[in-house]
């Protein structure tokens, strides 16, 4: 009697396990929702960059949103980025015919998007969890690296 308690202990408790190991979701499953609605927004040629961070090696520092914004519709890119506080920089982004190439990378679930303008140059990584991460470079400035969300507009 003991051997079928004990038969049917081991069972219940395999049978469980199994169950539960079919049923967790690998992290690449969790986040592709995630990254559809960025690539649908990309490709959309209609979407804005928010920057909440600039950041460097030495420093970082948080933005407002509300006004750190690049806005992206077909070639037409326009908006401003402040640079570190103590610098006191402003970059304003106007360009009606910029160059923009973007790619989607659908095994790592990363979108990047590379902007020329007559002033600046841009990079845009876009990671699986929404995050992007941008690179601006300036004609005869340093490189300032932003962190913030892509929105469609």
């Amino acid at each position: 009697m003991k051997k079928i308690i004990l038969l049917a202990l081991l069972f219940s408790l395999s049978a469980s396990t199994f169950v539960t190991a079919q049923t967790k979701r690998s992290q690449k499953e969790m986040l592709a929702t995630t990254y559809h609605k960025s690539k649908t927004t990309v490709k959309s040629q209609h979407y804005q960059f928010v920057a909440n961070v600039i950041h460097n090696s030495q420093e970082r520092e948080i933005l407002d949103g509300a006004i750190n914004e690049i806005r992206i519709n077909k070639s037409e890119v326009s908006g401003q980025l402040n640079g570190f506080s103590k610098d006191r920089v402003i970059h304003i982004l106007k360009d009606n015919n910029s160059k923009i190439d973007t790619s989607f990378n659908d095994d790592n679930q990363q979108i990047s998007i590379a902007i020329k303008t007559a002033a600046y140059e841009m990079i845009i990584e876009v990671k699986p969890n929404g995050n992007a991460f941008l690179t601006l470079t300036g004609k005869g400035s340093s490189e300032l690296l932003y962190t913030g969300k892509l929105v469609k507009l």
